[in-house]
């Protein structure tokens, strides 16, 4: 008994030394800076406009917010606006010296329109527009030292009456009320103040808040001393949960936020949400994701959600949402980035990079658990243990809250329960091994690790057949079948790509609706247990093509619906006749502070999702009311604006029907769709012109078309929820006219020009092909003369070259018949010769010898035959004989028959038998004829006489 009760003692001294903070689930928070918004740090007031458009009062001027678009107007001077109001289509503001509205001309920009230049010689120097309100048909400015009247046309001044200095205005049950500075709380009728209460029944204090508080009825809210309730003339105080911290955090804005939450705004300590009975139900400051502590304005929008408007930045809390944040409420405590969930009974469990944390709901504490701190994978339960994956090894937490680390583990990343062999166990992987898990007695143990393996393996699921998948950290996945005895593998297979890339990377599994299902930037994919092959998993894919490389399925209502997770983004689906079904998309960056990449998943439990956040995580609830978006309505062109090729910009008028000039064909369209808390919608264009369509798509409101034809456009715009409900719509028409020169005019001015140019043309081209046929004809006529002529020439020159040639043939023949005949009469004189000299010898019978001589004297011409030669020769050879005898008068009869046989080019054989000499006799005339001619040396003498002219 001793032993039970110190160990009793040890564990309650063990839990008491550890320590708690505190941590509450608040609204989510978007903050909102300067480098959002781009105007000054300081905010002083926020209103909405019946288009849903957000106006907040700012250092630098009046700041515009539609979701998605800011945009900062400047009032006259550039001074600080304090306040503003909106009606109907006038947003009232009011500055330093300065009151007046802004408006939305057709362009889409804003106008602003003094009112105190109305009663610019009443407003009091360095006076201060600090409230406007409404009461019946006309406007109230305050300051502090008196208030002006717009009835839509005039502007009243109205000056303080003596001791009454209004620190504020509040509008109520459509009435006015003062508090007066150094004095109390009064009715304004419109003309007069009417005392209400003494300062004294609110602690000497201050009002700066009332609010409704049913029909007749108000919640005050006083500096220092708290909440008031006023009814029927007695004012009591409105105990809550905070008047201790409102004693010392100087309230300063109240607001309801629909008819149940009361949201408090200090100076000093950020913004309280109360219930109607008083009750906190969270607390919102620097400590936990509030841009800033000091609450200048407060609003409720007309989707129930808060704006305020803080000393440095703009914060939106998402009080109408399903969304709730656990933040620990101290500002340097940092639970680190979460990677696990579970929740049992009241109790949430983390696992987060900095260690396992335990969160009590009912205490609101955090403590963290001890042992683990690093970095821890998840935390889960399994039947009735809870398993830690730590980076030092697996850990236990025992029934009695203590942490035991489970020997002959080093590290842990995943767990799953399944069914091997017959056999249930449990399956857990590590950096390095698996390892198998048995129960006994109802309980787990650590039964062995799996021989022969040895990778990282970031998550695992088993299929029916046993088989186990298992994700490598950073290359593909492994498909392993183990041995009966779950001891060693007896098959497995590194699978590196899903969809055929030849490059490997991370492929993620998962387990869909019973399904073992893959994952990787190629899409989704599907194990086929009858084929035995991997196949893409058609119904997913056409579903989401958006959303790939998904690292998380998590199944929702008995696999009614599903979450799918990459690491951009949460996307919840219903399953209804064999498709998947888009029921609400969450992108990451709508939290504040995201988890990193691969890890931000889901824990389910019921119809709460628990969210992994860095230092935090989201509850999100499934209620049907948000499973799908509530219809919304007022989507606007806000502006449109024509740019030029020299990149002049003009802005459209939006409210109807415009004609641009030619050189603008480039259009940028802005739209605007108030929308705070629904970050998935899309937005669709279509820009049409003809038969020619133009078509984007985005999650900005905004679209660019260039190089425009000229025409008539219709634009379509429409914004889509993010499970493809068409929200709202609008269309804009525009023309794009054509340039001067494209006219109607003008083309009518072009078809005469054009005509009378044809027929100039054509008549000059008349004359000019008539003209360049005369010529051609003429240059023909010319070209066959002188081809005729040509020809002619030729033909002449044919037949004087014939005749020459047969002159030359002639002449030929004609000197050598003619040295023949002179050959013949010379040997014939040379027998005649011979016989006569043997007749005077009387050798030869002289009757014989005289027949002889008589047929030789019939034989031998009359005529000199050497003279009939040279007559001829010279008239072939163009005067021979004259020449060489005009030239060289020495040479003998004898040297011109040489030389007239030479030019004939008669060989020196034949030269010798007609001259009847030896060779030798020919050289040596022909040695002498050269000399005499005096023919130079290395001259042929024979072409010395061809060429003697």
């Amino acid at each position: 008994m001793k032993l039970i009760l110190l160990k009793i003692f040890q564990v309650v001294l063990f839990l008491c030394t550890v320590p708690a903070w505190g941590a509450d689930f608040i609204p989510a928070i978007t903050n909102y800076t300067v480098k959002d918004y781009q105007g000054a740090h300081q905010n002083w007031a926020c209103a909405q406009g019946d288009d849903g458009v957000m106006y907040f009062g700012n250092n630098n001027g009046l700041l515009v917010y539609d979701g998605f678009s800011w945009e900062l107007y400047k009032v006259p001077g550039g001074y600080i606006v304090r306040s503003v109001f909106v009606d109907k289509d006038k947003i009232y503001i009011g500055s330093f010296e300065e009151f007046g509205y802004f408006t939305r001309n057709v362009t889409g920009g804003m106008e602003y329109h003094s009112l105190s230049a109305k009663v610019k010689n009443q407003v009091a120097p360095n006076d201060e527009i600090w409230h406007i309100v409404r009461l019946g048909g006309k406007i109230y400015f305050q300051s502090f030292t008196r208030w002006y009247a717009f009835d839509g046309k005039e502007v009243t001044c109205m000056s303080r009456e003596a001791d009454f200095r209004p620190l504020y205005f509040y509008a109520c049950h459509q009435r006015i009320y003062a508090q007066m500075i150094d004095g109390g709380f009064y009715e304004f009728d419109g003309n007069r103040f009417h005392s209400l209460l003494d300062r004294k029944t609110v602690g000497d204090d201050n009002v700066v808040s009332v609010l409704p508080d049913g029909k007749d009825g108000m919640v005050l809210l006083t500096v220092d001393h708290g909440l008031f309730t006023y009814r029927n003339g007695t004012v009591s105080a409105l105990h809550t949960d905070i008047d201790k911290q409102l004693s010392w955090a100087k309230g300063n804005r109240a607001v309801m936020v629909g008819d149940s939450i009361l949201v408090v705004g200090t100076i000093l300590d950020g913004i309280y949400g109360l219930n109607k009975s008083g009750c906190l139900l969270w607390h919102l400051s620097r400590d936990n994701q509030l841009n800033n502590n000091s609450v200048m304005g407060l609003f409720c929008d007309n989707e129930n959600n808060l704006w305020a408007a803080l000393d440095d930045g703009i914060s939106f809390i998402h009080t109408n949402t399903s969304v709730t944040l656990l933040t620990p409420s101290v500002k340097d405590l940092s639970i680190g980035m979460v990677y696990g969930v579970e929740r049992i009974g009241e109790k949430i469990y983390l696992a987060t990079n900095q260690g396992a944390y335990e969160y009590n709901q009912h205490t609101s504490e955090i403590r963290l658990l001890p042992h683990t701190a690093g970095q821890n994978w998840y935390v889960k339960q399994i039947d009735s243990q809870i398993f830690i994956g730590n980076d030092a090894s697996t850990m236990l937490i025992g029934k009695n809250g203590i942490i035991q680390a489970v020997p002959g583990t080093l590290n842990s990343t995943c767990i799953v329960k399944a069914s091997i062999n017959g056999q249930d166990v449990l399956v857990e992987a590590s950096y390095a091994e698996l390892r198998i898990w048995k129960k006994k007695d109802g309980i787990w143990y650590l039964s062995h690790s799996v021989k022969d393996f040895y990778a990282p393996i970031k998550s695992l699921e088993v299929d029916g057949t046993g088989v186990i998948w298992a994700s490598h950290m950073y290359n593909g996945l492994y498909r392993i079948k183990l041995d009966d005895d779950l001891y060693r593998i007896k098959e497995i297979e590194h699978i590196h790509t899903l969809g055929g890339k030849k490059t490997s990377g991370k492929i993620h599994v998962m387990k869909i609706r019973g399904r073992i299902v893959f994952s990787s930037a190629e899409g989704y994919f599907m194990y086929d247990d009858i084929e035995r092959k991997i196949k893409p998993y058609r119904q997913l894919n056409v579903a989401v093509p958006f959303l790939m490389d998904a690292h998380t399925a998590v199944d929702v209502h008995n696999n009614e619906m599903l979450w799918l997770i990459n690491s951009h983004e949460y996307v919840l689906l219903a399953y209804h006749d064999g498709k998947f079904v888009i029921k609400r998309r969450i992108p990451v960056e709508t939290f504040n502070s995201p988890c990193v990449e691969g890890n931000n998943k889901i824990y389910v439990d019921g119809n709460n999702c628990y969210l992994n956040l860095n230092n935090s995580i989201a509850c999100l609830q499934l209620d049907e009311q948000y499973i799908g978006h509530r219809s919304l309505s007022g989507l606007k062109i806000r502006r449109i604006v024509a740019s030029s090729s020299s990149g002049e910009e003009l802005a459209l008028d939006v409210s109807r029907e415009v004609v641009v000039a030619s050189d603008y064909r480039d259009i940028s369209v802005l739209l605007s769709y108030p929308c705070y808390d629904q970050p998935a919608i899309r937005f669709k264009f279509k820009l049409q012109s003809g038969r020619q369509q133009l078509s984007e798509e985005s999650t900005f409101p905004s679209v660019h078309f260039g190089s425009l034809e000229f025409g008539s456009y219709t634009l379509w715009a429409g914004v889509y929820s993010d499970d493809g409900r068409l929200l709202d719509e609008t269309k804009y028409e525009f023309v794009i006219s054509k340039p001067l020169w494209m006219s109607y005019p003008m083309l009518l001015l072009y078809v005469l020009l054009l005509a009378g140019l044809v027929y100039g043309v054509a008549r000059w081209r008349g004359k000019t092909v008539a003209e360049k046929k005369r010529k051609e004809y003429e240059a023909h006529k010319i070209e066959q003369n002188i081809k005729l002529s040509e020809q002619q020439r030729l033909i002449t020159e044919q037949q004087k070259q014939l005749l020459e040639a047969e002159l030359v043939l002639k002449g030929k023949e004609l000197a050598s018949m003619a040295l023949g005949t002179f050959a013949k009469q010379e040997m014939l004189e040379k027998l005649r010769s011979v016989v006569q000299e043997q007749l005077a010898k009387s050798q030869c019978g002289r009757k014989n010898m005289e027949l002889v001589l008589k047929q030789i004297n019939e034989n031998i011409a009359e005529e000199d035959s050497w003279e009939v030669f040279q007559q001829n020769f010279d008239l072939i050879h163009q005067r021979f004989f004259r020449t060489l005898r005009e030239r060289y008068p020495n040479l003998t009869a004898t040297d011109l028959r040489f030389c007239a046989f030479l030019r004939l080019n008669l060989s020196t054989k034949d030269i010798a038998q007609m001259m009847n000499l030896t060779i030798r006799g020919v050289e040596a005339a022909r040695y002498r004829i050269r000399k005499r001619m005096e023919v130079p040396d290395g001259v042929s003498l024979v072409d010395f006489l061809i060429e003697l002219k």
